[in-house]
């Protein structure tokens, strides 16, 4: 695995935000890039929202935060990206707008750059058809809310190189996170499990079972929402 010196994230929403925060708070430098300067203004708001959360439970020094906040670099182009060791993709889900974002960001990062996509749901192989170097990429799945959420799941594609995921891997740990190495199938691990999860859930709604009740049972289950909630937080 290589050490991940300078990361950056592709997409500046809630995310975005979430993910730059994540490695910025634990020491790692991030860029993040977006197309809209109100979308960049919503992740760096996410990131300082985070940040000062931390700052009054005394979790953080203002140095510290102060520290953090500059190690998050906005930017709306591709200039600054010649260094960067692994890029994680937090674009819209939809697979050809995720293609057509990876295949540009392909085109002006080193040709050792790892390429991860943070996609819940969509095929890495699928998504790796649109690269040139197919061995440098891989999934990267956080959980929202990024900086609660301690999994990560780590796809491995077709043809993802074993230095690609381990390397992803190292990442994760160095942002605080529990990752998972999964091969590419449908819904990874997590969604695979949630789907019928929720297949349960509209079954129990659709008997006459109140949606409150069914997450209060959910919640001291352990889970840390229930159904009805996790439907309108994703």
């Amino acid at each position: 695995a290589r050490d991940v010196k300078q990361a950056a994230v592709l997409g500046a929403g809630i995310m975005g935000g979430g993910i730059a925060y994540q490695s910025a708070v634990k020491g790692t430098p991030i860029l993040m890039k977006d197309i809209r300067e109100e979308a960049i203004q919503l992740g760096l708001n996410e990131a300082s929202k985070l940040l000062g959360g931390r700052l009054e439970k005394g979790r953080l020094t203002a140095a510290k935060m102060a520290e953090a906040l500059n190690a998050i670099r906005p930017t709306l182009s591709y200039g600054d990206f010649g260094n960067v060791d692994l890029v994680v993709e937090a674009v819209v889900e939809n697979p050809k707008v995720k293609q057509a974002v990876l295949a540009e960001v392909e085109a002006n990062v080193g040709e050792n750059t790892i390429l991860a996509s943070n996609t819940s749901t969509i095929s890495i192989s699928l998504l790796a058809q649109a690269l040139k170097r197919p061995e440098n990429f891989v999934g990267m799945h956080f959980f929202n809310p990024v900086h609660m959420m301690p999994l990560v799941e780590v796809i491995r594609g077709e043809k993802s190189s074993e230095e690609a995921v381990a390397t992803t891997v190292a990442y994760a740990k160095k942002m605080g996170k529990n990752p998972i190495v999964v091969n590419d199938c449908p819904g990874f691990l997590v969604n695979r499990v949630l789907f019928p999860y929720f297949g349960g859930f509209a079954r129990l709604v659709s008997a006459g079972v109140d949606f409150v009740r069914i997450d209060k049972v959910m919640e001291k289950f352990g889970w840390p929402m229930g159904p009805a909630y996790l439907m309108d937080v994703v």
